[in-house]
């Protein structure tokens, strides 16, 4: 008589409570044109820019990519495009960053039909365009 194998429990992790938080810039910069006026400062550029995820997910790319909608593994490609008048007798500075799509995320466990969340508050960011600062002296 042969013997049942013995099967370990189901398990795995998903992502729950998944919504979308708005938009946020990115704080390094992608791109940066400075002089002194009267000039027009341009930047025109295209950059590949990757996700940004929480520090610390328990959970898979896939299972993240799955969860919020989007491959988090792919980049993206921006067009950093925009132009700033800098007033005669002054000094500017144009900086473009990142902007970002944001959802936000808790992790769940799932073993033998019974559910814990061991994460809460995680964070995905799609790169979606650019955002500008600007300053003078």
């Amino acid at each position: 008589m042969k013997s049942a194998k013995t099967v370990g429990p189901i398990e795995y992790k998903r992502l729950i409570n998944v919504h979308s938080i708005g938009t946020s810039c990115g704080k390094p910069v992608i791109a940066s044109a400075s002089g002194r006026g009267k000039m027009t400062l341009r930047i025109d550029d295209t950059r590949s820019v990757g996700t940004v995820l929480s520090k610390h997910i328990d959970a898979s790319k896939g299972v993240i990519s799955a969860g919020v909608g989007w491959d988090v593994t792919k980049s993206h490609s921006i067009t950093v495009s925009g132009a700033k008048e800098v007033p005669s007798g002054k000094y500017g500075t144009l900086n473009a960053h990142t902007k970002y799509a944001v959802k936000k995320f808790d992790v769940q466990l799932y073993i033998d039909g019974k559910t814990r969340t061991i994460q809460k508050g995680k964070k995905a960011y799609k790169p979606i365009g650019v955002c500008f600062t600007y300053t003078q002296k």
